[in-house]
């Protein structure tokens, strides 16, 4: 079985201008999924599909595959991640090397690792389904609290918009997309219509902890995400300080 990791990375953002470019603790926001996939046990190659030369260059030099610059038509912001992870594995079935399976790893969700990469790809094999996708618990704003608006009169959204689902016990755990991480069997990229997400029918996950969830899309986002490595530096040094003092580590 032939597994491939895709990292989209094209040079428009409207959020932050060359994102994937960013230095975010010393490196390029890219690096940080870049080396989690080169890490991943589970994956045989690694590419990088940008339109763009410099994330090219730089991804070369961190070690991903970077054989093709991604199609202008295929680098809109409206261009969903389909058609690009399709156009990938279509260059590599034409140079004799078909993947069976296409592991697509967003560069802006930075705190997913080779382990939650390796244990999505064991997933889909070992539960022969068709696609998993890396979600989190919502924690706060529960789709049974969402509300609509007609003109400025709040008017519940669903029919579970009530009384009896506004305490939070009464509520089920519910979840939502990371949008970091995608493994689908090619077969639902061959038959994509245009008009789904490419999932199939029998779709597992994969839970990240919130605090790992991290998506970057605007400013804020870094601010959070440079504030957690700033926090897990510290706590690296306070075990080290722990270590060399003779101390039990945390």
């Amino acid at each position: 079985m032939n597994i491939l990791g895709i990292i989209p990375a094209r040079a428009g953002s409207k959020g932050i201008r060359l994102k994937n470019l960013r230095l975010v603790g010393g490196k390029p926001l890219l690096a940080y999924s870049l080396e989690a996939a080169l890490a991943a046990r589970q994956l045989h190659r690694v590419v990088v599909s940008t339109e763009d030369e410099r994330i090219a260059e730089v991804a070369r030099r961190l070690g991903a595959e970077v054989p093709f610059l991604r199609p202008s038509e295929l680098a809109g912001d409206q261009v969903s991640l389909i058609p690009v992870a399709r156009h990938a594995m279509e260059f590599y079935d034409r140079h004799g090397w078909a993947p069976d399976v296409v592991v697509c790893i967003q560069a802006t969700s930075p705190l997913l690792s080779a382990e939650d990469i390796d244990r999505a790809v064991e997933l889909l094999i070992d539960q022969d389904c068709d696609a998993v996708v890396s979600v989190t618990p919502i924690q706060h704003h529960h789709p049974f609290r969402a509300m609509k608006l007609d003109g400025n009169q709040v008017r519940p959204l669903t029919e579970y918009t009530n009384d009896r689902y506004l305490q939070k016990q009464d509520r089920p755990p519910a979840f939502g997309f990371t949008g970091g991480l995608y493994v689908r069997r090619r077969a639902l990229l061959e038959q994509w219509s245009g008009q789904d997400f490419a999932l199939g029918q029998d779709v597992r996950a994969l839970v990240i902890e919130p605090e790992r969830a991290v998506n970057i899309d605007h400013e804020l986002d870094l601010m959070v995400f440079e504030a957690i490595l700033r926090a897990r530096a510290g706590a690296s040094q306070a075990v080290e300080y722990d270590q060399a003092a003779g101390g039990v580590s945390r």
